[in-house]
């Protein structure tokens, strides 16, 4: 009798413990109903299907992200229509695997509509149409990994628009007769940020950079500062980064905002140091091919050298031995500090993990010495910059000695897709005279129209400045790999933009990127790609 009495109380410990489990492991379903969303729908009541996160705008409300779509189809086996289903089914695994079931699930279709199922468009965060990568960043799961996605990840993370799914079933999973599905589309919500990107500017970069191996191009807009074009070049695909790791050619790296040897468009910062000091334009020098400083010899491009120049067509010509003159007449002190004062050694911020580099800027200490000197005033030497920096010198110089402050956000975007912050995008410093930043721009002007020149825009006018800069690396042939730059702005009377491209291991600055200013020149002017 006792023997029986405890397998009774046994039976029922191990009933009522079986009881408790199951009420628990009851509530975790329905407390972690979470945890079986997106497309698993076997087990849950009610499903979030998430159509698109945050925006990312240009500077005009243009979207940069979830410009297209894809297609879910909600599918219940026991009423699909398998004939119409599997003409449209882009997920066929997923397909097979589900539809002998009896449980609802998610599919991919490549249609927007369909008879006997609901298709929910989900958009494509990045697309094929995607542009400017390095600024945007991307995503790994639901968390920003860099760029724009990285930086405001709390706000791009909050859905812009969903869809709750409530529906009823029995105890083999069946959805019940007569409940059916309840699916309810919330408001689409506008959040996001707004970026100084110009999406018909940035097309008409990527575009002109398309062939572009290595190398980068950045357009800014002269009278406000906003960045409205960044490109880099080689590019990762923000949907699949993971193809773009071991790549020997560094895809990640954002070359606009990554500091190189600069060369000769550093010449037009002696000129401006010389004219603020006081030397005249028409300081001459005769080139004989070559210079020598202290013991060192400094040779001209040109052999036999360029006879005697003033400071325009030393610009035109572009000739090393003028500007090495120029340079051990003004006082170091000066030339650093005007150099500085445009914004050369000094880097910029404009979000978490968006950072221009600030490259460097030669001491005053350093630049005492005579053959230092030499090398800075033509651009060579210790000095290196990024492509943002010799972009806002050429801003400055377009308007008028004026520097406007590079902007990059904008602000960002409320529930209803209005601007609720707005970046200071009026903030200028004026970095030299009006009549230096004049002569420059004539001097530049002058550069853009020389003989043979491959800059000069068919829609536009301009002005610009070359260089073929030494890097002091070479190729398994021994030659040396070349920085080639263009820097300039358009039109020439009335400068709107300024545009720097870059290029690594080119030819020459007008041969290898002078054809790139010029298509994006005529593309911008042109506003060929414009929605």
């Amino acid at each position: 009798m006792q023997s029986l009495t405890k397998r009774l109380i046994a039976a029922a410990g191990l009933t009522g413990f079986s009881g408790i489990f199951l009420l628990w492991r009851l509530l975790v379903i329905n407390i972690n109903s979470g945890d079986y969303l997106k497309y698993d729908m076997s087990a849950p009541r009610e499903v979030t299907v998430v159509s698109s996160y945050g925006e990312i705008y240009d500077r005009n409300g243009k979207k940069l992200v979830n410009r297209s779509e894809r297609y879910i189809a909600v599918i219940d086996p026991e009423t699909a229509h398998r004939d119409e289903l599997e003409a449209h089914i882009t997920d066929r695994e997923k397909y097979e695997s589900c539809i002998d079931g009896n449980a609802l699930f998610l599919c991919g279709v490549d249609t927007p509509t369909l008879t006997s199922a609901t298709v929910i468009p989900v958009s494509e965060r990045y697309g094929s149409d995607c542009l400017c990568a390095h600024i945007i960043g991307y995503t790994s799961g639901d968390k920003g990994v860099c760029g724009l996605e990285m930086a405001y990840d709390e706000l791009l993370r909050v859905p812009r628009s969903y869809v709750d799914l409530n529906y009823s079933v029995d105890a083999r999973g069946d959805i019940l007769e007569g409940d059916g599905i309840d699916m309810k589309w919330v408001s689409s919500f506008k959040t996001g940020i707004y970026t100084s990107i110009d999406y018909a500017v940035q097309k008409a970069a990527e575009t002109a950079m398309a062939d572009v191996k290595k190398g980068a191009a950045i357009v800014v807009d002269i009278s406000t500062g906003e960045i409205c074009a960044v490109v880099s070049k080689p590019v990762f695909d923000p949907s699949h980064p993971e193809l773009s790791l071991d790549d020997p050619d560094s895809p990640f790296i954002n070359r606009a905002f990554s500091a190189y040897s600069v060369g000769s468009v550093f010449k037009l910062v002696t000129a401006g140091a010389a004219l603020e000091y006081g030397i005249s334009d028409e300081y001459v020098y005769d080139c004989t091919g070559s210079i020598t400083v202290r013991q060192d010899k400094f040779g001209c491009h040109r052999f036999g050298g360029h006879g005697r120049l003033d400071m325009r067509q030393a610009m035109v010509e572009s000739c090393n031995p003028y500007f090495i003159s120029l340079g051990q007449d003004i006082p170091a002190s000066f030339l650093h500090d005007f150099a500085a004062g445009l914004g050369f050694g000094e880097g910029k911020t404009f979000a978490l993990g968006l950072t221009s580099a600030k490259g460097n800027l030669p001491t005053e200490g350093e630049l005492l010495v005579p053959e230092e000197k030499a090398n800075f005033s033509f651009g060579q030497g210790r000095l290196t910059a990024t492509p943002l920096q010799v972009t806002m010198m050429t801003a400055a110089i377009a308007n008028g000695g004026e520097c406007p402050y590079p902007v990059l956000i904008n602000g960002n975007a409320d529930q209803t897709g209005v601007k609720a912050a707005s970046a200071d995008i009026s903030s200028y410093t004026r970095v030299m005279k009006k009549s230096t930043a004049d002569k420059l721009k004539d001097f530049m002007i002058s550069t853009m129209y020389k003989e043979n020149s491959m800059a000069i825009p068919e829609f536009t006018t301009g002005g610009g400045k070359t260089s073929t800069a030494q890097t002091w690396t070479y190729d398994e042939y021994g030659n040396e790999k070349l920085n080639c730059w263009f820097t300039g702005f358009f039109p020439a009377d009335e400068p709107k933009y300024a545009v720097t491209v870059m290029i690594e291991e080119g030819i020459s600055g007008n041969v290898t990127c002078g054809p790139v200013f010029r298509a994006i020149a005529d593309a911008v002017q042109m506003n060929r790609y414009a929605d």
